[in-house]
């Protein structure tokens, strides 16, 4: 039976993993086997494993295809409005051409940029007319964040205060967290309102620096 296996932003694999995918991929007696791998170009500077890797595949000859995926042209974008709505193409686009300008075809920034049009209301569904409907001069207007740090930075905002709160005391203890932990950052959460509060001091002493930590920046 034929396996395919892709793994995004391998620029993130540590060293043994990266092993053990160029041992799979070399080894003669696996048949029917395709692996996929995505990374960010701009970054694999910033990572000597992964281009230990790379060069170790060509070393060995194996036959790799290397395809650069850049952004989205006008007729995608309209094809994929049109798809999205569910309207012919003629009928979306000026509204098209709006999410063109503002995004650059990057389909990260489309994708985002619709969904905060229908957040806003500024994109609906007409329960009359049973169609979408959208406000150009409102589109048109809207400004586009053009990073994608400070996009996920404004979805994360948008939480709740409890839940921002437990994410950040998550990401001072690493990128790998237990369950129980997570568990007694979110009871720590619940009934949070209004303002943030420290956590409970008596039961959690040991995470009462990290706190102190995130706030100083």
């Amino acid at each position: 039976h034929p396996i395919i296996l892709f793994l995004d932003d391998l620029q993130w694999a540590d060293e043994l993993s990266l092993q053990l995918i160029s041992a799979l991929v070399a080894d003669m007696e696996i048949n029917h086997f395709l692996f996929i791998a995505s990374y960010r170009d701009n970054e694999i500077h910033n990572t000597p494993s992964l281009v230990a890797f790379l060069e170790e595949l060509k070393r060995k000859d194996i036959t790799t295809t290397d395809i650069n995926v850049g952004c989205i042209s006008r007729r995608d974008v309209s094809e994929l409005i049109s798809d999205t709505i569910n309207l012919p193409q003629h009928l979306t686009k000026s509204f098209s051409d709006i999410v063109y300008k503002k995004t650059g075809g990057n389909a990260l920034f489309v994708t985002q940029f619709l969904q905060s049009l229908w957040n806003e209301g500024v994109l609906l569904f007409s329960l009359e007319t049973n169609i979408w409907t959208w406000d150009a001069s409102a589109v048109d207007a809207k400004e586009i964040i053009d990073d994608v740090g400070v996009l996920m930075g404004k979805k994360i905002n948008q939480l709740p205060i409890g839940c921002k709160h437990a994410i950040k005391m998550l990401a001072c203890v690493g990128s790998k967290c237990d369950k129980s932990i997570l568990k007694m950052f979110l009871s720590e959460m619940e009934g949070m309102q209004g303002s943030m509060r420290r956590l409970n001091h008596e039961r959690n002493d040991q995470f009462l620096f990290l706190d102190f930590a995130v706030d100083e920046g």
